[in-house]
């Protein structure tokens, strides 16, 4: 399903690893949401390598604070987090509620912060709850957000269909973009990092040009080059082909590839 929220889970203590999983899948069959417990590990760096091959994720994550032997906290896997999924749900679910004011000054923006010392029972309530309030954000946000693309221009605020986006190129000078729209092309001033931040349904397939998946008709592999209807084309970095390629896998999208 496309619209599937896909929930993970680390917990490096193995009952308690146990214990969530079968509160989040049970919580998720009762109520018959579009989501799924796509992976539950006991280490850190497994989300990150997940996230790493699989692009365009908007997920909700618990994560604890600590994690015995590992590289990487809770704290630290959370930032790396936000920065591979910048509208990640995260909830920390720890002992550590002393460490709760971290979470904002590294603006990780959590969800909530859930104490296992306040018992079984009202873990589970905290849980399930963040699970309904996450899933109530990401359908409001398909709804919203994805349906549309906003620009600046002039100091006005234009709003128009997201399938009418088929790419967005760096300007020739500084700060300007140029978008391309099934239609027409506009000039506008803004950096293709924060476009690639704002909308991430949007894909990044090299320095210079980010791409609306949705709308490629063709892929060129050998020569490094994506392909829309209008015959216009943008190049494909090599480090982003993979990447792009199991994007269009994953969401079952209709491009041709040669």
């Amino acid at each position: 399903m496309n619209n599937l929220l896909k929930t993970f889970v680390v917990e490096d203590d193995p009952e308690q690893l146990a214990t969530l999983k079968q509160i989040i899948t049970n919580h998720i069959m009762i109520n018959d949401f579009d989501m799924g417990l796509t992976l539950a590990t006991s280490r850190a760096q497994d989300i990150l390598d997940y996230l790493q091959t699989n692009p365009a994720v908007e997920g909700l994550y618990f994560l604890d604070i600590e994690y015995t032997g590992q590289a990487l906290n809770g704290l630290e896997l959370a930032t790396k987090i936000r920065e591979l999924d910048v509208n990640a749900k995260i909830v920390f679910v720890s002992t550590h509620s002393e460490m709760a004011f971290l979470t904002f000054e590294r603006r990780i923006e959590p969800l909530d912060f859930v104490v296992k010392d306040l018992g079984q029972d009202t873990v589970k309530a905290k849980v399930e709850k963040d699970i309904r309030v996450a899933y109530e954000r990401y359908t409001k946000q398909g709804v919203v957000s994805k349906a549309m693309f906003s620009y600046s221009k002039g100091g006005q605020l234009f709003n128009l269909p997201l399938d009418q986006v088929l790419f967005i190129e760096t300007g020739t000078s500084r700060n300007k973009l140029v978008l391309h729209l099934t239609e027409r092309i506009v000039q506008y001033n803004g950096k293709i990092s924060d476009e690639t931040v704002a909308h991430p349904e949007l894909f990044r397939v090299h320095k210079s040009f980010l791409v609306n998946p949705q709308k490629l008709v063709r892929v060129d592999k050998q020569n490094q080059l994506g392909y829309f209807e209008n015959g216009e084309s943008v190049d494909i970095a090599i480090r982003k082909m993979h990447d792009l390629l199991a994007l269009i896998k994953k969401s079952q999208l209709s491009v041709e590839l040669s």
